[in-house]
């Protein structure tokens, strides 16, 4: 730990990488706990988020490895959850739009 890189750091060099561009909503503000996460995901999820960047770089390597792959399994998790709820939804909302335009027409016609 004593000559280990700052968490901020690390996360900082992570983001500005081109591959991550999509986690630039995490900045040194929201690890040292001084801002909470917020993203359109929902309160629950940004709470496990906000939970996960506290405890970055708190603990020994092995309680990291497991507090990392426990984060990943709850995220996957959540994105199988974000999926199916959007194809039923997006299959829900096309029909509805198909609907009101046959709708629509039949009424202009």
């Amino acid at each position: 730990m004593y000559k280990s890189t700052p968490v901020g750091l690390l996360v900082a060099q992570i983001i500005e990488s081109n591959r991550l561009k999509h986690i630039g909503f995490i900045n040194m503000a929201s690890i040292c706990d001084k801002k909470p996460v917020n993203t359109p995901l929902g309160s629950g999820v940004n709470g496990e988020i906000n939970a996960f960047l506290h405890s970055l770089g708190r603990s020994d390597t092995a309680t990291q490895l497991d507090l990392i792959a426990g984060f990943r399994e709850y995220i996957s998790d959540k994105e199988k959850t974000f999926k199916s709820s959007h194809a039923k939804n997006s299959r829900l909302y096309l029909t509805f739009g198909l609907f009101s335009g046959v709708v629509t027409a039949l009424v202009l016609v």
